[in-house]
């Protein structure tokens, strides 16, 4: 009997230690920590005694280390549950009435014994909306809101939390009021900045299902950037109930929608009839959504943000910018007839040289704006710079590659480039696509007879680097078969 309340008690623990009830989270006094580390060690102590007197007094049902482990459970009640009493006759009595042939009655023992441990257990927490833990609760602010304003935060299977979580940094969590029917309370966790993001971001969409959202200190606040969209080219840029604007969204990790700037004398979009695009999120985020809804404008209207001789009317500028860390823009401009080769099908050499290099690249027009850290925008400019060079079919040499970090070598013999490259090229663009590489061959100089070439693989991830190598290993020896768009390829088993 008393091995039956030993393991009652260690559940009462265990609620009490997951449940919050001894100092295991950050932010607690030293004094609790202290008294937490002098049980635990009291419980090994007592742990041994009582599996040896365990042991003893109790037949064996188990192998040696589950015994143990047993043993070593059930001393935990009496370490480290300190308001738990010592066993009594009358517990031990009461615990016999479990066992078949108890003398009492069985619902009786049941009710009794639910309602003393009822008496010893902390007050359960509602558990989370998801599986992560809480922040402390130094770390979080509360707002309570109704069902139409938590279905609509909550958005299609939880992408509208998600997605203003992620834009803030913050961690939300929705929950039932327990004592309010048909109230929610959205708990919002993380640093005192990122909280406040979110609070404002979480007003502002709800703000959406009544009206226009105003914004109000707009040039305090460090995570917006303001793009002006033409009137006529809004309905463009949001798309059809809004999804290109959520596609942007969840490519650049930002919130987006438009409003009005209160109090900001630039409001207006001065001589055009211009609505303000607000964007939020972090700085590299709203970069690229900024980019990226500047193209679109420029393809609808020309003219809008380049000029003629394919450079931007007016300089990009948003908080974050001249901080001194590398982090800016270039601009290259093209030749009316490099764009489409530039482009490629779909955007995919755009995208393949972004990857590759690991910058944010869009055409605006024919610039081409590059965006991010010195060396991301230094490797985007060298690849645009071969890829056309490869359009006017001159050899494209590259100046001590080895001395690279961004590039890895593959000599080939010269009848084998064939296969490297497949039919019109599609083996090596597949190779690309699958490990986001910008890969060529140019002549090997170490070679005067000509015997060999050279492929160049660059990036700025060297296992990606690595994982094309291989993958044009195996399209030499026939074990590599390239597919269309952007599925990649795969080896050929059957060929091994």
């Amino acid at each position: 009997p008393e091995w039956d309340v030993a393991r009652r008690r260690t559940a009462d623990v265990l609620a009490k230690t997951l449940l919050g009830g001894f100092p295991c989270f950050p932010g607690r006094p030293s004094a609790e920590t202290d008294s937490f580390r002098h049980r635990s060690t009291t419980f090994f102590a007592i742990a041994e005694t009582h599996c040896s007197a365990g042991r003893s007094r109790r037949p064996r049902r188990a192998t040696e280390g589950e015994g143990g482990g047993r043993a070593g459970e059930d001393a935990m009640g009496d370490a480290m549950d300190e308001d738990a009493p010592r066993v009594s006759d009358d517990e031990r009595s009461e615990d016999e009435d479990r066992r078949p042939g108890g003398r009492r009655n069985l619902e009786k023992s049941k009710s009794r014994s639910r309602s003393r441990s009822r008496e010893r257990e902390p007050e359960k927490r509602r558990p989370p909306s998801d599986d992560k833990p809480r922040a402390a609760s130094g770390n979080t602010d509360t707002m309570t809101i109704g069902d139409e304003d938590a279905a609509f935060l909550l958005g299609a299977g939880g992408s509208t939390k998600r997605k203003v979580a992620r834009a803030a940094g913050a961690r939300l969590d929705l929950d039932d009021d327990k004592e309010t029917r048909g109230r929610h309370v959205l708990t919002v966790s993380g640093s005192d900045a990122a909280r406040a993001r979110a609070m404002d971001y979480v007003r502002w969409v709800l703000r959406q299902r009544l009206g226009a959202i105003e914004v109000s200190d707009a040039s305090k606040r460090d995570d917006l950037s303001v793009v002006r969209v033409p009137a006529d080219c809004v309905a463009y840029v949001t798309g059809k109930s809004g999804r290109v604007l959520r596609s942007v969204e969840e490519e650049f990790g930002t919130l987006m929608f438009f409003g009005k700037l209160v109090g900001e004398e630039s409001d207006g979009g001065g001589a055009r009839n211009d609505e303000t695009l607000c964007v939020l999120g972090d700085r590299r985020g709203r970069r690229g959504a900024e980019l990226k809804v500047m193209s679109a404008v420029e393809h609808k209207t020309p003219g809008v943000f380049v000029n003629d001789q394919a450079k931007l009317r007016e300089r990009l500028k948003q908080p974050g910018d001249g901080l001194g860390d590398g982090f800016g823009y270039d601009v290259f401009p093209f030749e009316e007839h490099e764009f489409s080769y530039a482009l490629g099908a779909q955007g995919s050499t755009r995208k393949k040289l972004a990857a590759a290099s690991g910058a944010l690249l869009e055409y605006v027009g024919r610039a081409a704006v590059m965006a991010g850290t010195r060396a991301e925008r230094s490797r985007c400019w060298d690849y645009l710079t071969w890829l056309l060079k490869q359009r006017k079919g001159s050899k494209v040499f590259v100046d001590d590659p080895e001395k690279r970090d961004d590039c890895t070598e593959l000599r080939i013999p010269r009848g084998a480039a064939g296969r490297v490259q497949g039919k019109a090229g599609e083996t090596l663009r597949s190779i690309e696509r699958e490990t986001k590489t910008f890969c060529f061959l140019v002549p090997d100089r170490d070679d005067p007879d000509g015997k060999e070439e050279l492929v160049l693989i660059f990036g700025a991830d060297k296992k990606r680097r690595y994982k094309a190598l291989d993958l044009m290993e195996d399209a030499m020896s026939g074990r590599y078969r390239a597919r269309d768009g952007d599925r990649g390829g795969r080896r050929d088993e059957r060929r091994r």
